[in-house]
């Protein structure tokens, strides 16, 4: 009895740990995403940057991984300088699905997935193919690699 309490309690407990670090993370409540998603459209459009929708969860640590390396210098100063930045929350998979479909995002290889546009709205790229989803394993000058290949030659490659 004591034994099967104690399994209860650690089972408890670990579910609130998971939750309150899927909610500490860099991808806002789903909820919100439709209005984020229209404001960043027009801070790209205002400002002439390319606007990068990313779509994940903060249990992915890919995702995670990926956010991550988008703050290190110097990625983070040419994300800065090109880049109106999204961050699409999908739940466990069952969130802001429509959104994705309607940018033309398949998360069938898993995430993250991005999509790219230009700042007049046209798109640019989308990573369909997993280009992304092994992301804890991209440096952060792999990514910026990356990147610059989507906003000079309008490329999508995996980032080697």
């Amino acid at each position: 009895m004591v034994l099967s309490r104690r399994l209860v309690l650690i089972f408890a407990a670990t579910q609130v740990f998971s939750l309150a670090l899927a909610a500490a993370g860099p991808y806002p409540p789903p909820a919100n995403a439709a209005a984020d998603l229209r404001r960043a459209r027009a801070r790209a459009g205002r400002s002439g940057k390319l606007l990068m929708v990313v779509f994940g969860g903060n249990w992915c640590p890919d995702c995670r991984a990926l956010q991550d390396r988008l703050h290190e210098s110097p990625l983070r100063e040419y994300v800065e300088a090109h880049f109106v930045v999204a961050n699409v929350n999908i739940g466990e998979m069952n969130a802001n699905l429509e959104i994705a479909k309607d940018l033309g995002v398949s998360l069938k290889n898993g995430v993250p997935a991005a999509a790219f546009f230009a700042p007049d709205g046209k798109p640019v790229g989308i990573t369909n193919q997993g280009e992304l989803e092994p992301a804890r394993q991209y440096s952060a000058q792999q990514v910026l690699t990356f990147l610059r290949r989507v906003a000079e030659q309008h490329r999508i490659e995996k980032p080697r």
